[in-house]
Order: C-alpha cells, then structure tokens, then sequence
C-alpha cells in the first residue's frame, strides 16, 4: 500500500486476506526452524550439531555433512561443528633410549619438540632411583626428599640445537646422583620427571630405565675392553648398493685390522641383500642393527642422523677405546707411513680427533683394469682442498666453519652432531689432510646410481700439476690403498661366507 493514499471500496478484505495467508506462511517457516534448533542433540562425543540452511546446491556439495529434507522444498546440509583431530600431535619428548654411564650417573637420550620447548622450556625437571622392591608410591616419587627407599638427581640436559625449521631437537639428558645409587645390585628403575598436561604440577615421573637384578655388575666401566674401535653408522635408508656396501665394509674391516664392533643404524634400507653381507660379520659378533624405522615419524634435521649419533656415543662408552663417524659413501684414509693404531697412540689423551672432508668425483674415472675392481680404485680425481669455506684454512678447519668428520673417546664426549663434538666442543686434535682424511664419494652407495664413471680419462694423459676441466685433480693414492684392501680380502673367509643354518636367530639377537 502506498503511503498517502486510500484503498479502492471493496479491496481492503482481499488485503486482509493476502496479509494473512502470507503470515501463515512466514510463521511455519519460523516453526520449522525452531523445531530444528529444538531437536538438536550434543552427541557422546561433545560435538554440537548446529543445523545450518545452505541454499546452494553447488556448496553443499562441497562440504562435509549430511543431507537434511526440511520439507520446505530447499535443498539442505546437516553439518557438524566441534573439535575433530587430525595429523600428529607433538610430543614434548620421545625417549629413543638410557643407558648407565657410571654407579652414581646416567644418561638418557630422546627427542624434544622444538617448538614447545620454546613454548613452556626444559620438558624434565628432575630425576630419581627407585630400587627394586620398594613400597614408595611413585606418584610422589619427586615431592620429597631423599629417603631410605629413593634417591633423588640432578638433571642437566644438553640439546643439538641444529634443527632449520623441522619439529624436533636431539636432548641428551645426564642424570647425577650425589651417592651411588644401586651399588648392590638388587636392580631399580630410573624416573625422569617430565612435563605432562595430565599432572597437577604439569610434570609426572616416567620410568626410563629398568636395572635387572645382577645387571649392574655386567658393566666394564674401565678398560681394557673388548674392543679398540667402534664405527656408528648413519641412518641407513633407501636402497642401498649391495656390491659398494660390501667394498666399504672389506676396507675399513681391514683398516681397523678386525678390532672394531660396528652399530648399524636400520631406517629401513637395510634389506635381505645387505643382511647377507652383515651375516658373516653377525655371526661373528661384530655387528650390531639398531632399528630406527619408527623415528621417521618425528621430522627432525639429516633424517634422525643426530639422534644416531648420541645414541651411538653411549653405545660404544664401554665397548670400544674410540668411536668413529661417517656415512658409507665416505673412506677413512691415512697416509703412509702413519695407520690408525699410530695416530691414535700419539694422542691418547685427546678428546676427540677430526678429519678434513675431500670430495672425490664420481664422474671422472680410469679405465677398467679388471672386472673385480672396487668402484673407488676407479675413482682418481678429487677437489682441490677439503670442504671448509676459506681456501687458506682448508686443512686445518673445525667446528661450525668446516665439514669435518670426527672420531672420539666415547667417555669423554657426550653430545655430537654429524660435523663435530658439542660436549665438549674443544680438547681435541685437528688432523690436517695431508695425514688422515675424510674421502667423500657422494651418493657412491645408492642403487643403480647412474652418473658413476660416465666420463674415462687415460691417467697417462692427466697432467697432476693442472686440474682436470678446472676442479678435479689426480690422485691414484686412495685408489691404491682400496687395492691392496681387496687383494688381502680375498684371505679373509669372514666375508666370503654363505648365510648359515642360525642366521636369522644371530640376526634377532643383533637387532635385539
């Protein structure tokens, strides 16, 4: 009705009655919604249905939900509104392990969030020994003091601190104890005392380490011990190349004349192939497989390599006089006339030793001289100077400023990265390369890795003064020492082995 103006005789019942037909109808629709809001439910899981009218086919289609007939002749979506939890949550640590380091002393490694350590700080606060038998309730393990029946440590926590943007950091934590602690052997367990949003305090005590009665006396913490040399590998993972792996294995077995036990680290790339050629060094004793498959799941920085490394550091503590670490596309090389056993005589006292890190190319090779050559007696031109930013310290670089590979005294350090030592990070002995080096063949392990000898150069022709295409120059020294390698391998019937009758069973016992 316009404003100003009166209705015709006659229209103002036919009015009325088109006002209130179209009221009706505006009320059922108010009704039939309020019916839906009157009808709506919080389910079991606390999830609050809102009804929602969606008017477009189009979008309805493209969202989660149910259909919903509402009777008006509208299409409609039932959707579904509250907390759903997808993806992984974070972890404020994941224990990968613990070990004893002396009777009063222990050491526990994991990983740590990096971004709720940012967040709420440290995620252990404390630790304590509980001995077997004792009737103390550990909920309150941490709310007192030392008693008869728990004794309580301090905690010191040192991270690797080497993450470029992943979720989680390397944490070695050291637990002391002011006395010893399970000195009689009757066995305990070890409790951290961690963050956790389920306690009151906001930490609760977690057993990390569990001492069987006896077990304490199976430990060798002094010298001499079973062996002179541990190798910790890296993750090993994709696939490998069975006939490089067994190469790397004969040289370095050979370098270190047979007294060394190696921990391999299994990502998942060690398969039937590579167990073969582990078998016989199993069955011997000297190879140890530490799955780590499941670490994949916690991205942290060079694929859990970090965490291997720690974990090894405690590992070879009372198994060997010296740990070494590197990957198995790397050689260990020394010049004549020094060996392993000479350099390290010389500097027994060291904390730790590094290596200069040489690239070698694996495009550039020599002929073929006969089929059973190594890959690395091909492979004779390398880099100029080892991996270290500045041409005139090339040899002697260390710590942040150089790609240094290192071994240690695994007694001495506690905390290491793939370059170098963090605890301690000083007290050791720089080799220069001209010595002992680091020889990097890049990739050289991976299967059907086929940019490996592309290029044949005559060596005849190679002048050393002059680097080959203005990088590479010759060297025949490193391919000489893997040949004297393979030719004395062929007396050494430990790797010429078929699997034996108890192979699987001395595999379970290696990954156990």
């Amino acid at each position: 009705m316009t404003p100003g103006k009166s209705l015709p005789d006659g229209s103002g019942d036919a009015w009325n009655e088109e006002f209130q037909q179209l009221t009706e109808e505006l009320l059922g629709e108010v009704l039939e919604e309020l019916k839906k809001v009157q009808n709506a439910t919080i389910d079991r899981a606390d999830v609050i249905d809102i009804p929602v009218k969606v008017q477009s086919d189009k979008i309805a289609d493209s969202m989660c939900g149910e259909r919903n007939g509402s009777g008006t002749g509208q299409s409609g979506m039932q959707l579904k509104s509250g907390l759903r939890l997808f993806g992984q949550a974070l972890h404020s640590f994941v224990l990968f392990s613990a070990y004893r380091f002396s009777i009063d002393e222990f050491v526990v490694v994991g990983l740590v969030s990096v971004h709720l350590r940012e967040k709420y700080g440290d995620p252990v606060s404390s630790c304590a020994w509980l001995p077997n038998g004792s009737a103390y309730t550990v909920d309150l393990l941490f709310q007192s003091g030392n008693t008869s029946s728990v004794q309580k440590g301090i905690v010191k926590l040192f991270y690797v601190n080497e993450t470029l943007g992943t979720d989680y950091d390397i944490a070695v934590c050291k637990c002391t104890f002011e006395d010893p602690v399970g000195a009689n052997a009757r066995g305990g367990s070890l409790y951290l005392n961690m963050t956790s949003a389920s306690a009151k305090e906001g930490f609760e005590p977690v057993e990390v380490l569990h001492e069987l009665p006896d077990e304490l006396l199976s430990i060798q913490f002094e010298g001499p011990f079973r062996y002179d040399y541990a190798f910790c590998s890296p993750p090993i993972w994709g696939r490998l190349h069975p006939k490089h792996v067994k190469e790397w294995l004969i040289y370095h077995h050979s370098l270190w004349q047979g007294k060394v036990h190696y921990f391999m680290y299994d990502a998942g790339g060690i398969d039937s192939e590579i167990e073969s050629i582990f078998q016989p060094l199993i069955a011997q004793g000297l190879i140890t497989v530490i799955n780590i498959v499941g670490t994949q799941k916690f991205r942290t920085f060079y694929n859990s390599q970090h965490l291997a490394i720690n974990d090894c550091l405690q590992r070879a503590r009372f198994v060997a006089k010296w740990a070494f670490f590197w990957d198995l596309d790397e050689y260990f090389q020394i010049q004549p006339p020094a060996n392993i056993s000479s350099i390290l005589a010389e500097n027994e006292d060291a904390v730790w030793i590094s290596f200069g890190h040489l690239v070698w190319s694996k495009i550039y090779c020599k002929q073929e001289e006969r089929p059973d050559e190594w890959a690395v007696e091909r492979m004779a031109f390398h880099l100029e100077y080892p991996t270290c930013s500045e041409k005139g310290r090339s040899s002697t670089c260390h710590g942040s400023e150089g790609l240094r590979k290192w071994a240690a005294n695994p007694r001495a350090v506690s905390v290491g990265t793939v370059y170098r030592t963090l605890e301690p990070e000083w007290n050791g002995v720089v080799f220069n390369a001209s010595i002992a080096r680091i020889n990097h063949y890049s990739g050289l392990v991976a299967y059907n890795d086929e940019s490996n000898c592309v290029l044949i150069k005559n060596l005849n022709e190679v002048d050393e003064s002059v680097a080959l295409d203005g990088w590479w120059w010759k060297d025949i020294s490193m391919a000489e020492n893997s040949k004297k390698a393979r030719i004395s391998s062929q007396s050494l019937h430990i790797f010429n082995s078929s699997l034996s009758s108890d192979y699987l069973s001395l595999r379970n016992v290696a990954r156990s």
